[in-house]
């Protein structure tokens, strides 16, 4: 059977987090820049969708 997992408050979620965050990048398995202007096209083209089905 799973362990039970204790609850953590949000500001240790949030910890715990960025703390893996922070691995990745250092692994080189997350690149902040790219993510972004991936984020950034992928919003780009739901505007666009958007504005040519109204």
């Amino acid at each position: 059977m799973a362990k039970k997992q204790k609850p953590e408050s949000d500001d240790q979620q949030y910890q715990r987090f960025l703390e893996k965050v922070q691995e990745m990048v250092d692994a080189g398995e997350l690149s902040p820049t790219e993510a972004e202007e991936r984020f950034e096209r992928a919003m780009n083209e739901i505007a666009r969708s958007k504005s040519d089905s109204s």
